[in-house]
């Protein structure tokens, strides 16, 4: 059966706690401190900047569908070096990414407070786009650093929960810099994004400090050619790999950008939009912390099916209820099922190649990512100009239910072949 292979419990392993447990007391190596809080800096200061970028274009008189192809233009880019990236760290130290992130993406941040043009502001999101893909992926490759698939999954635990933590700071952040207006003004988008350029600049001491890493293994280091993308691609078990990173990455991404446009839509105040997204978070917080307690008890694909199938429902929840009280609900249970997948995919894409192809089976677990990213938003913006901004969390809810569908066939198939 494809499903992420299950982390088996080893003498004097410390399970999903042990990243967290040297975090937490002072047998914490520097590299992992720096690691784990520049990647919480770099998603608090992203997910404050995404959402203020909707209200800073709707306020330059933007329609959805410039919204939408806006908005892909955080994708389209990092889309084509993500493959790149992630082989370069299979050759050089992956920290060094994620300081460059970080300033690529402080850089993009502070020309978003004075752009005024939907152009520059398109080429100004391109750069916050390739700078949160170079430092994700960084920190990404330090964490893959394991001789064990337990240890790998300890450390994504810990970097997709404080991902998470750093996605429910973010938008309640901006929320309360905006105010309570329901149409922020040029004004108000500057200062909030101001704030998220300097908690960029914030973040590059400690992802210096994440350079200290003696853990990049001489085993993990490649010496000759890297395995063609074709090839990555033909892997058994990749394609439901990043069928299932694709999708969650996709409803993620549309709640960040368009439910700000359907809260201005029905009536919501930008502190309630703030709200609703920082459920979503909490939801996937507790998700990802949850996930190996999940992946014991349950097959790891028809966990997958299953959540991706609720947070189809979930999402059409949110599109058509124009009342706040369901719309939290379903965003709660919504941010739940979809950060259920985030950590094992990567750990999943990680085992099925050798140790020296790891970046680069990150590298295009994040470019698959960014091609559901592109299309989604893009579509969206499309389809919400015709048919409201509603049709925008259906479209994706029908990704979400085919993506399912494919999954589950996926392991029909697995299972029939160790069945002969």
């Amino acid at each position: 059966m494809l499903q992420v292979p299950r982390p088996r419990r080893r003498r004097g392993g410390r399970g999903h706690a042990g990243a967290w447990l040297e975090v937490l007391t002072n047998r914490a190596p520097l590299w992992l401190v720096g690691t784990v809080a520049s990647i919480f800096l770099l998603q608090v200061a992203v997910t404050l900047a995404r959402p203020v970028s909707t209200y800073r274009l709707l306020a330059l008189g933007a329609d959805g569908t410039t919204l939408g192809l806006t908005a892909a233009c955080f994708a389209i880019p990092p889309m084509l070096f993500a493959v790149s990236l992630g082989r370069w760290t299979e050759k050089h130290h992956p920290a060094i990414l994620l300081v460059l992130g970080f300033v690529v993406a402080a850089a993009g941040a502070f020309a978003l407070v004075f752009i005024e043009t939907i152009p520059a502001f398109a080429i100004a999101t391109t750069a916050l786009g390739i700078g949160h893909t170079t430092g994700t992926i960084g920190g990404q490759s330090i964490m893959a650093q394991a001789q064990s698939s337990l240890t790998r999954i300890s450390r994504f635990g810990a970097l997709t929960t404080i991902s998470a933590l750093g996605q429910i700071v973010g938008p309640v952040l901006g929320g309360v810099i905006i105010g309570h207006s329901d149409n922020p003004n040029l004004a108000a988008t500057s200062s909030a994004l101001q704030v998220a350029a300097w908690v960029f600049v914030g973040g590059l001491p400690a992802a210096v400090l994440a350079m200290r890493t003696t853990a990049i293994q001489k085993s993990t280091v490649r010496t000759g050619k890297p395995q063609r993308v074709w090839g990555l691609l033909r892997i058994r078990g990749m394609p439901a790999a990043l069928m299932t990173s694709f999708s969650a990455k996709g409803g993620n991404d549309l709640l960040l950008v368009y439910v700000p446009l359907l809260g201005a839509s029905v009536g919501l105040t930008s502190s309630q939009v703030g709200i609703l997204l920082g459920i979503s978070s909490s939801g996937a917080l507790f998700a990802r912390a949850a996930t190996p307690w999940f992946v014991r008890r349950i097959a790891s694909v028809n966990l997958t099916v299953v959540a991706t199938v609720v947070a189809a429902i979930c999402l059409l929840i949110v599109g058509l209820s124009h009342n706040l009280t369901p719309m939290m609900l379903a965003m709660s249970v919504l941010g739940f099922a979809i950060g259920l997948t985030q950590t094992t995919t990567m750990d999943w894409v990680v085992d099925l190649v050798d140790d020296t192809s790891r970046g680069s089976a990150l590298g295009m677990r994040v470019a698959t990512n960014r091609v559901g990213q592109t299309f989604i938003l893009a579509a969206a913006g499309v389809i919400s100009q015709w048919f409201g901004v509603e049709a925008a969390f259906g479209l994706l809810a029908l990704v979400m239910l085919v993506t399912a569908a494919a999954g589950a066939l996926s392991a029909r198939r697995g299972a029939q072949s160790e069945g002969t």
